[in-house]
Parts: C-alpha cells; sequence; structure tokens
C-alpha cells in the first residue's frame, strides 16, 4: 500500500514540482518538452498497472522519459525520481547482482543527464562517486526492504495454507470419527438382529438371551458415548482377565449369525488358564469384528476355527476361516483406514482392531492362500498366574 503511495501519487506531485521550479527558476531549456515529457513520464507510470505483461518495456520507457525530464529542467532535484523509478523496478528482481547492475545504470543515466548543464569539475567528479555509492546503499535497503515484505507475505500464505489444511483436516476427522461410530455400531445391531430372526424363524423365545441382548445395547450406549463424548476420552479399564472368557463371550455373540448363515464356530484348542492384562470389552470389540469378517468372506456354509495357547510368554488367539483368502496384493493394504473390498464396508475395523490390540502391547498378523482362507493371529503378553494372585 505504501509503495503504490509512493509511486502513484508522491511521484507525479513530484515532476509536478519539477517541472513547475524549473520553469519558475528559468532553469528549463525548452517548457514545452519538459512539460511533456513530464505528463508522459506520469502518464507511463499509471499504464503499467493495465499491462504488468510489459513492465520490462514500460521500465524502459520511463528511464528515457526520466533522462530527457531531468536534461529539459537542468535540476538535480530529479534525483530522487530516479531513486523513486528504481525502486520500483528493483521490486521483482531477485538476484543482487542483477539488482546493483540496475542501480548502477541508473546513476549513470542520471550523471549523464547532470554533465549537460554542470562543469566537469573535482567537486562534480566526486559528487559523481558519491551518487554511485548511494545508489548502491539505496539497492541494499532496498533488497532488504524486498525480502523482508516477501517473507513477510510468504508467511502470511503459509498460515492460510495452515489454516486451510487444518480445516480440511478437522473435516476428515469428523468424517471418521462417523464413520467409525456407525462401523461400531452396526456389530451390536448386527448381533441383535440375529437373535430376533433366529428366534422368529424357530419360534424361540429370547428370554433366555436377555442379558446378553440387553449387555450389547449398553455396549451401543458405551459406543455412542465414546464418540460423543471424544474430546474426554473413556478411561480404559484394564483388568487380568481369562482369554478363555472372552472367547467365550464372542462365541455366544457371533454363534447365531453364524448359524443363520449355514457356518460353523469351533473352538478347538484352548486353555482356561491363559491371564491377560486387558480392557476385555475391548478385546471383545476386535474378536467380534475379526469373526463377522470371517463369516463375511466365506461364501459356501464353511468353518471358523478358533484356537488359544501360549509360547514363550505371549498368549496367541488364531483365527482361521475356510473362505475366499485375500490377494497378496493386497494383505499390506487391509489394516489401512477406509480400505476395503466389501460394498457396504467402511474399512476401519480392522484398522481400530489393529490399535487395540497395539494398545495392549500385542500384535495382529495375517496370513491368507486365495481359496482356501485367512487367518488372523492375536498375540498378547501372558500375564503369569502366581504374579496375577499377588495383584
Amino acid at each position: 500500500m505504501i509503495s503504490r503511495l509512493i509511486y502513484y501519487a508522491v511521484f507525479p506531485l513530484y515532476v509536478v514540482f519539477v517541472m513547475y521550479s524549473s520553469i519558475t527558476l528559468d532553469k528549463s531549456l525548452n517548457s514545452p518538452m519538459l512539460i511533456g515529457a513530464g505528463l508522459l513520464l506520469i502518464l507511463s507510470m499509471f499504464s503499467d498497472l493495465r499491462y504488468p505483461k510489459k513492465i520490462v518495456l514500460f521500465s524502459i520507457l520511463q528511464y528515457a522519459l526520466l533522462f530527457v525530464f531531468h536534461y529539459y529542467s537542468q535540476l538535480n532535484w530529479c534525483y530522487s525520481l530516479y531513486i523513486i523509478l528504481l525502486s520500483k523496478v528493483l521490486y521483482p528482481i531477485k538476484r543482487m547482482y542483477i539488482s546493483i547492475a540496475v542501480g548502477f545504470g541508473t546513476i549513470l543515466l542520471y550523471t549523464s543527464a547532470r554533465l549537460t548543464y554542470m562543469d566537469v569539475t573535482k567537486y562534480n567528479f566526486l559528487a559523481v562517486i558519491s551518487d554511485f555509492l548511494t545508489s548502491l546503499a539505496v539497492v541494499f535497503i532496498i533488497q532488504y526492504i524486498i525480502k523482508t515484505e516477501r517473507e513477510k507475505n510468504q508467511l502470511i500464505e503459509q498460515i492460510e495454507r495452515e489454516t486451510t489444511f487444518y480445516q480440511s483436516e478437522k473435516l476428515k476427522v469428523m468424517g471418521e470419527l462417523a464413520a467409525g461410530m456407525a462401523h461400531e455400531i452396526r456389530n451390536p445391531l448386527t448381533t441383535i438382529k440375529g437373535f430376533l430372526q433366529l428366534s422368529k424363524s424357530q419360534n424361540y423365545t429370547i428370554k433366555p438371551w436377555y442379558d446378553l441382548l440387553w449387555n450389547e445395547v449398553e455396549r451401543m450406549t458405551e459406543l455412542t458415548g465414546e464418540f460423543l463424548e471424544f474430546s474426554k476420552p473413556r478411561i480404559t479399564c484394564y483388568n487380568v482377565s481369562p482369554m478363555h472368557d472372552c472367547l467365550q463371550k464372542v462365541i455366544s455373540l457371533t454363534e447365531a449369525e453364524a448359524r443363520i448363515l449355514g457356518h460353523q464356530i469351533l473352538y478347538t484348542e484352548f486353555s482356561k488358564d491363559l491371564l491377560v492384562h486387558m480392557d476385555a470389552d475391548k478385546m471383545v470389540q476386535v474378536f467380534v469384528n475379526l469373526v463377522k469378517n470371517a463369516l463375511e468372506a466365506m461364501n459356501e456354509p464353511g468353518k471358523v476355527t478358533i484356537r488359544l495357547y501360549s509360547s514363550k510368554g505371549w498368549v496367541h488367539v488364531v483365527l482361521t476361516d475356510t473362505g475366499k483368502g485375500i490377494r497378496q496384493a493386497d494383505i499390506k493394504k487391509i489394516f489401512d483406514p477406509f480400505y476395503t473390498t466389501k460394498q457396504t464396508g467402511t474399512g476401519l475395523g480392522l484398522s481400530i482392531s489393529q490399535k487395540i490390540v497395539q494398545d495392549h502391547g500385542g500384535k495382529l498378523d495375517v496370513t491368507s492362500t486365495e481359496g482356501q482362507g485367512t487367518s488372523f493371529t492375536i498375540r498378547l503378553p501372558l500375564k503369569p498366574l502366581t504374579a496375577a494372585k499377588g495383584a
């Protein structure tokens, strides 16, 4: 804003002032030529705004008009006009050596015009050297100002970009939150739906499963509260619990759906004494998700086999299905958020499950063979029985 004020207000006023002074002091060689050159110079300063791509051509024209104006004015006061024009020309130039060359060229032009009406004396010679040194200082000052202004503009642009990025990330997180909430609530709903369908088709009473259905409703309520209170994360309840009990609950929650789809869930190998320091509800969430994925992966009646064993201080839970398997190219992607091959999937189930397992200090691995099935292995630290009793 200040630079525009100097170029398009101060500069024209100064040109008019020099014209008036030269004519009043009777210094002008030719008043009509002086006035004509001055008006064209002012006009050229405003015209380059309309033709920004021809800034170099207009700069050359302005220097030529200023030289003519200076020549006919016969006044050293034109020096200020040269400096203003120099600052305008230097603004788009980034390289210092080019700026210095333009500065020296500007002062050379000024000196050439001045020598037309001043004698070549020792004083004037030293004045010329002073002018060149002054131009050098002006170049450095202007370059410093321009650099500072550029850095300020870059900082403003960076802040604007970061603000835009931050807003975009907030929207992304909100989308992930909404998708995750829908995904996690859908599992309990599917369980309840499965029990109701089974009861209706077999004329069963659901009374024996009241507690189980009620627990699923409670889990949905808890999940909803957890997402709604996202700014106040839920405190995870870690306790030392038998992994066998956790898997028994998972089988109870998924067996009805498996029967409806014509599949079997086989719990073939287990030990009741394998203890894990865990949030049981979170681990149930992980295993239910894996079992449901296995059931959906089998187009024909198949089996989901669950094995529980320990090895070298770790508890291993292996879930194997007889489904279509996963392509090797997709195995590395299945834990990525939102990656899914299902038409109705969100792609969050496995990424959430992996995060829960990692929070428990464990690891979730997968192996698969196309056409034969997939095996997920969850490894969690084993809690020794003696340590559990001591706690």
